[in-house]
């Protein structure tokens, strides 16, 4: 994500008292300022992990990923967290799109802080490979939730369709393609805001490649 300038400005409100002492103090300090926002404005940054926005071609800067608008503004439905099943599927939605741009923010209301973790480490591992994965829900079944106070493990059968995409080059397909099956028994816990997916334990019935 593009990181927000930042603006600082000190702001100083003399007494009548010492107005015009404190005029010649205050240009002082704009001069300061001033000399000191030049200064920040040509320092280089490094590039924050994730999406740096929706660059359309070209060579990156190094430590720059590429995301294209079209990703970026595949944003889901807002998360429904009503149930451990409605949960799920606000989650399946959000990881995909996490895992399209590249920043595991984005899903963070649908998850634990510790499933997050594991979301925002298998980003980084493709992110290290200089790609995405580009992932399709084609379907999903849920069984019955089993539901013990504030914990709850719910199966699913779930079919997927998914790519790897460059990092670097807008769009461009690395591989795929490929076409998966999964059984899962998603563990879910109920929290202030409602239910959300606290680990996943999911079986392929074909390679993952």
């Amino acid at each position: 994500m593009v990181s927000p300038t930042e603006d600082f400005r000190d702001r100083v409100r003399p007494s009548r008292s010492t107005a015009h002492f404190m005029c010649r103090v205050l240009l002082g300090c704009l001069t300061l300022v001033a000399l000191l926002a030049v200064a920040g404005c040509s320092t280089s940054k490094p590039a924050p992990s994730g999406p740096v926005g929706a660059h359309m071609g070209g060579a990156a800067d190094a430590g720059t990923v590429v995301v294209t608008r079209a990703a970026l503004e595949s944003t889901p439905q807002p998360a429904v967290l009503s149930t451990p099943e409605s949960a799920a599927r606000s989650y399946l939605d959000w990881i995909s799109y996490a895992y399209r741009i590249g920043d595991s923010r984005v899903a963070t209301a649908t998850m634990t802080p510790a499933e997050g973790v594991r979301v925002d480490a298998y980003i980084q591992l493709n992110l290290e490979k200089t790609q995405f994965i580009d992932q399709t829900l084609l379907s999903a079944t849920f069984g019955k939730a089993s539901i013990e106070g504030t914990h709850a493990t719910l199966p699913a059968k779930e079919n997927w369709t998914y790519r790897y995409v460059s990092s670097k080059s807008a769009g461009a397909t690395v591989t795929g393609p490929f076409s998966v099956s999964y059984d899962v028994t998603y563990t879910v816990v109920k929290s202030g805001a409602g239910w959300v997916v606290d680990s996943t334990d999911a079986k392929s019935l074909e390679a993952v490649k």
